[in-house]
């Protein structure tokens, strides 16, 4: 029922589920660009002879830290707004369902299948995105992809935290009275 009740509030609003959709591709777009300077990095650190490092490489692994860390706030708050949304939109669905039997558990899981069905192609094209803007920006010319491990690492990361992040709100919205919501829709 859980999987149910998200792809239908995924297909109540597409535009929602497309703007949480590029939001995870932004964020993961960041994340899979540091992890190949940090492949690149290793590799190219691996392949010389260990010296004195060079601080411009090392002000830019800072400078692409820091913008991942934002991207992963914003990206982080993003989720929190969008499942409170969600919640909130669907609230007479909720109390209706809940009416018929749901508990608050299948309709929290139901909200938050609904922000990580988007959230997955979403991350899933980040990853080639990320190695794109890598190699783009990467002057030197030398792109090095990370290993597939951590590109999984960043896709199911990402995915987790979206879940995690969607059942806060989607939690608060399942535990109201159902009587209240019907109540406040026929006023």
């Amino acid at each position: 029922m859980p999987l149910l009740l998200g792809l239908r509030l995924a297909a109540r609003r597409p535009r929602r589920a497309l703007l949480g959709a590029a939001s995870i591709a932004v964020t993961v777009t960041g994340i899979v660009a540091v992890l190949a300077l940090h492949a690149t990095f290793d590799q190219e650190i691996s392949g010389a002879a260990r010296g004195l490092a060079n601080p411009v490489v090392g002000r830019d692994v800072q400078m692409l830290q820091i913008v991942t860390v934002v991207l992963i706030t914003l990206a982080g708050f993003n989720a929190v707004v969008t499942a409170w949304a969600t919640a909130l939109d669907a609230s007479r669905a909720s109390a209706l369902a809940r009416a018929l039997g749901a508990s608050p558990r299948q309709l929290s899981a139901g909200i938050s299948a609904a922000q990580v069905m988007p959230a997955l192609p979403g991350a899933l094209l980040g990853v080639p995105l990320g190695i794109g803007l890598f190699a783009v920006a990467n002057h030197a010319g030398i792109v090095t992809v990370p290993p597939a491990w951590w590109l999984a690492a960043a896709v199911l990361g990402t995915l987790l935290a979206v879940a995690v992040l969607a059942s806060i709100p989607a939690r608060i919205g399942a535990h109201r009275p159902v009587s209240e919501i019907l109540a406040a829709d026929t006023a």
